[in-house]
């Protein structure tokens, strides 16, 4: 099989499976999970779509079967679409997203602004009643130590986690775009607030870098 057919028939999977045909998630692969993830991490996994949570598990499947242990890079791998749950990024904005960095790059740049986080409800044993656009939760300091710089794995170069100022987008098809350009660095601020390390978190923010911090889960990703 060429790789223009393999590419086909691995988008079409991604459709199938964002329409709902795929098996939820059974209690032997949350418990899976759950080795990486602390309870709030895990509850926050729970909000993804069935099929972003069977996505992130063979993202870190495949990781461990290409030598990665590290436990840091692990939890990443199974958080970092969160920023897409509860209904941010819908799924006609991933086509979208795909052909306009290929096509029109940058319109897409012009229409795009950082939406922030918000809940409208709190998932189970989530550590926080609820958050404000945009806003650290508390003791997360924006992704930083205290009175220190962000934590960076050992030999990257450091990168800034502070947490963007939102915008309020309207109407909701910008939204929903912004949510789906953005969806790195709004997960990484929801996974801040349910306890895996900055590492984790950095990883999360720069998952779609191909040679970022995370460049060994950005390859896994892109064909799982």
């Amino acid at each position: 099989m060429d790789m223009r057919k393999w590419l086909y028939s691995y988008r079409l999977g991604q459709v199938r499976q964002q329409l709902g045909f795929v098996v939820p998630l059974s209690a032997g692969e949350y418990g899976e999970v759950s080795q990486w993830l602390p309870a709030a991490a895990l509850a926050l996994f729970k909000t993804m779509s069935p099929a972003d949570q069977r996505h992130s598990l063979r993202v870190c499947r495949g990781l461990q079967d290409h030598g990665c242990r590290d436990r840091d890079m692990l939890a990443a791998a199974l958080l970092h679409d969160v920023g897409k749950a509860g209904g941010r990024v819908p799924f006609w904005t991933r086509p979208v997203i795909v052909l306009g960095k290929k096509l029109v790059p940058g319109l897409l740049k012009r229409l795009v602004v950082y939406p922030g986080v918000q809940h409208t409800q709190s998932p189970p044993g989530w550590p926080f009643k609820y958050r404000f656009l945009g806003t650290p939760p508390s003791g997360a300091n924006g992704g930083r130590k205290s009175g220190g710089t962000p934590e960076t794995p050992p030999g990257a170069a450091p990168l800034d986690l502070a947490f963007k100022k939102p915008t309020l987008v309207s109407p909701g098809w910008r939204r929903a775009l912004s949510y789906a350009w953005y969806h790195a660095e709004v997960g990484a601020e929801l996974a801040a607030a349910a306890g895996p390390s900055q590492r984790a978190v950095l990883y999360i923010r720069t998952h779609h870098q191909a040679d970022g911090p995370a460049a060994e889960l950005h390859k896994i990703d892109e064909v799982s």
